[in-house]
């Protein structure tokens, strides 16, 4: 075998222009798929760093029909434990992040509060000090904190001695009791990319007003006993909740249930499919490559086959001959598989920088052992690939007819069948590969087409974190958010300043909506929902949201003025199809006819909260005046770039209390082009798979038609001496090409239409068989088709008959 190889390098030294073409086509193939794999191995095929996290899931309560519940109440699930016996813990967990003031710089730490036994759930164990016992999980006593490993190194140098330390946070003592290790991940959805850096006792109890039934606002994660698997803990939470419902009849929807998946299924969330398809589409790219290098390994064959015939005549076996140039293609495969491992290492930093922010588990993508192994067999498999038929043809060579002047032309005819069929399947790839490109290129274009009832364009956003004894009182918090904005509004190049609770396509707040005169049996649990934001006055002008009917907030809705509301066109149409909406009276939350009713005093359009590609829902707004029991975040519109004013933003902020932080201060357009973010990830790679296919396909079909132009040359010497014309020649060579590119493409299509339907969940107002877009594909595969084969065929028929008679 050492000796084969030996001889095999030799033959590829005399060979550089082959060695070097095999080389580069093969590294960028295993290059991209090792890079491919390297992702999905880190995000969907790596176990999550938990202890036996296969025991760990994901429990909600949703609608059946919801695609990715994700929050509870606190009753129910203290019902839940209380009831179960196939848990061996359950633990609730919710957003908890703290301020921090040090050398008069105020920091928003992002965290979680969690359940005292979360940690316990997971299996993970500190790095210093301890977790959460049952007496620190109460409202009264929730006043200790557990710090992340990177939290613990960028604020306080890894300082050994913190267990026991007191910072004050929020205005509050905490004492730190642990350091979480340094791998610790905590768990994340797939849509968001901020990662926690402190964690505060979760300090609920039944006594507590959003610890109600339907109050859906926590996570839930539980640990199953050993043998239990999801599918039994789910059918026993939906056991239990059915006796809750009867024994509630008021505090749960008809229609409840409980959702429960495996952990890593809500971690990984909506990328699962988007990651496959890649790595079946690079795939698909590898084996057009290998296409390719048979076309060139039987070329190569047929050029040495008056040596395989020596040899032969000399008494090697057939055996012998197959296993030379086999050694030859997996020497190649290899020298292609290293260069490709050192493609991947640049592609897999490049694939985590370009990918989405929200990817899951983006920090565990890297190469390592098993990547290399996985990069070693693919190449060898490659080298198999491309190079078994070439060795089996040449080492059938029949010593006679190899030494022969004519064996090569005979040799050649014999397999053109072969590379033809070689030809086909790489077009058939290329227009699948094209196909799915051009079908989630036609949903971006739509996807920015659409219009989602508020302008994101030069508007910058902050979160505003206020926290404090002194801002107890509503009438503090609002002259806060004035006095700031006032500073804003006077300043050259910003147009308006406004306040809003929520932003759209960063979260969300549904509440139920509830009619003063329509009142419904199983009131809170069945009445509708929207979408509820409380904003300042300037908010729909600044956000350039269109007043429909009505009138919109101003400064004479204050505190003591009658309480209003503004709704949506599509809430309006919902929940009052046969009269008007203006002048209505309506709740937002849990009914309670001991409080003020708000009056309807204008409709508002539409706006799309969830994604450019989620249909309208219900909205209602109520002014900040009114009802400020939210978190704030500040939009400003500008007159260019607003990334020039974020310093001007938190210096205003700070002007008026150098003690509240602002975090995540980033344009809006952020939040939109995250939103489509993996859409344009998952497009921008097939795009460049499908064109390296289509250029490697193009490749192909030169290829074979210019060889199968050198084996013809005497033949087309003959037709053209008995006096075919130019024309007819570069015709009928133009008309072979076509024929494979036509089975390619029909091939291509059925592939295709496996491929669209898995992209259809990353499809918008696109059909997976679109036929506009399969059409341009067509056009596009038979114009590179037909370029392909022109210069072959103008080479054809621009031969010299006597000089073609004279060759072989």
């Amino acid at each position: 075998m050492f000796a084969d190889l030996r001889f095999a390098f030799r033959q590829l030294r005399k060979a550089p222009g082959f060695a070097l073409v095999s080389i580069v086509t093969l590294a960028l193939g295993i290059g991209a798929n090792t890079a491919i794999y390297s992702v999905v191995k880190a995000v969907l095929l790596n176990q999550l760093p938990y202890r036996e996290p296969d025991r760990l899931v994901k429990v909600a309560a949703s609608e059946p029909r919801t695609p990715l519940p994700e929050t509870i109440d606190f009753t129910t699930t203290y019902d839940l434990r209380q009831r179960s016996r196939l848990f061996h813990s359950m633990s609730l967990y919710r957003d908890g992040s703290v301020a921090i003031v040090e050398q008069g710089t105020p920091e928003l730490l992002q965290g979680l509060r969690v359940g005292y036994d979360y940690f316990d759930t997971l299996g993970t164990r500190m790095r210093l000090g301890r977790t959460f016992l049952p007496e620190e999980d109460h409202p009264d006593t929730r006043y200790e904190a557990v710090l992340s490993y990177g939290l613990w190194q960028r604020r306080f140098g890894g300082d050994p001695s913190i267990v026991g330390r007191t910072l004050k946070l929020s205005d509050r003592p905490y004492t730190i009791i642990g350091v979480l290790p340094e791998g610790f991940r905590p768990i994340l959805r797939s849509d968001q990319a901020i990662t926690p850096e402190i964690y505060t006792p979760l300090g609920y109890d039944l006594n507590l007003p959003m610890a109600c039934r339907g109050c859906q606002h926590l996570q839930l994660i539980g640990r199953l006993k050993p043998g239990v698997t999801p599918e039994q803990a789910k059918a026993e939470l939906n056991t239990i909740l059915r006796d809750l419902k009867r024994e509630h009849p008021t505090g749960y929807d008809p229609d409840e249930v409980i959702a429960l998946m495996p952990l890593r299924d809500f971690v990984v969330g909506r990328v699962t499919t988007a990651l496959w398809i890649l790595l079946g589409a690079v795939a698909m790219v590898l084996l057009i490559a290998c296409a390719n290098m048979a076309h060139l390994a039987l070329a190569r064959a047929t050029a040495r086959s008056k040596e395989m015939a020596v040899r032969a005549a000399l008494g090697a076996g057939r055996a012998r001959l197959a296993r030379q140039l086999l050694s030859e293609s997996v020497l190649i495969a290899f020298l292609g598989g290293c260069a490709g491992v050192l493609l991947a290492w640049w592609g897999t930093g490049a694939l985590s920088s370009l990918g989405p922010k929200e990817l899951p588990r983006a920090q565990e993508i890297r190469i390592d052992l098993p990547i290399l192994f996985f990069a070693l067999a693919i190449s060898i498999l490659t080298g198999l690939l491309f190079g078994v038929v070439p060795a089996l043809r040449s080492s059938r060579t029949d010593p006679n007819d190899g030494l022969k002047d004519g064996g090569r032309s005979t040799e050649g005819h014999s397999h053109t069948g072969y590379r033809g069929l070689l030809v086909t399947v790489e077009l058939a790839f290329a227009f699948a590969l094209v196909m799915g490109a051009g079908l989630l290129g036609k949903s971006l274009l739509h996807l920015l087409n659409v219009d989602p009832g508020y302008d994101p364009h030069n508007v910058l956003t902050a979160g505003v974190y206020v926290y404090g004894e002194r801002y107890q009182k509503a009438e503090a918090e609002l002259n806060f958010y004035d006095r700031a904005m006032e500073r804003l509004r006077a300043t050259p190049g910003i147009e308006g300043a406004a306040m809003v609770s929520t932003l759209p396509l960063a979260s969300f707040d549904r509440r139920g909506l509830h009619i003063q005169d329509r009142p419904l049996p199983n009131d809170d649990a069945s009445a509708p929902s929207a979408d509820t934001y409380s904003v300042s006055p300037d908010y729909f002008h600044l956000m350039r949201i269109p007043l429909k009917r009505g009138r919109l907030f101003s400064a004479a809705d204050h505190a003591g003025a009658p309480g209003v509301a503004v709704i949506s066109e599509s809430c309006a149409r919902t929940i009052f199809p046969d009269g008007d909406a203006l002048g209505r009276q309506i709740q937002l939350g849990g009914r309670d006819n001991s409080k003020p009713w708000l009056t309807i005093v204008g409709i508002v359009g539409d706006i799309r909260p969830y994604g450019f590609d989620q249909p309208s829902r219900m909205e209602a707004y109520v002014p900040i005046a009114q009802n400020n029991n939210f978190g704030y975040n500040l939009v400003v519109r500008t007159d260019g770039d607003p990334r020039r004013f974020e310093q001007t933003v938190r210096e205003a902020f700070l002007s008026v209390d150098n003690t509240q932080p602002l975090y995540q201060v980033r344009p809006l357009e952020d939040y939109v082009a995250e939103s489509q973010a993996a859409r344009r990830f998952t497009l921008l790679l097939l795009g460049l798979f499908g064109a390296a296919a289509l250029a490697l396909a193009a490749v192909g079909i030169y290829g074979v038609i210019s060889y199968g132009v050198s084996l013809r040359t005497r033949e087309l010497g003959i037709r053209m001496a008995l006096g075919a014309a130019r024309a007819d020649v570069q015709r009928m060579v133009l008309w072979q090409g076509l024929r494979l590119a036509a089975f390619g493409l029909a091939l291509g299509f059925g592939i295709s239409m496996l491929l669209t339907r898995s992209l259809a969940s990353l499809l918008f107002q696109v059909r997976p068989l679109d036929l506009a877009t399969s059409a341009a594909v067509t056009a596009t595969l038979i114009t590179v088709a037909v370029l392909a084969n022109y210069l072959p065929a103008r080479k054809a028929s621009r031969l010299d008959p006597m000089i073609a008679l004279r060759r072989d």
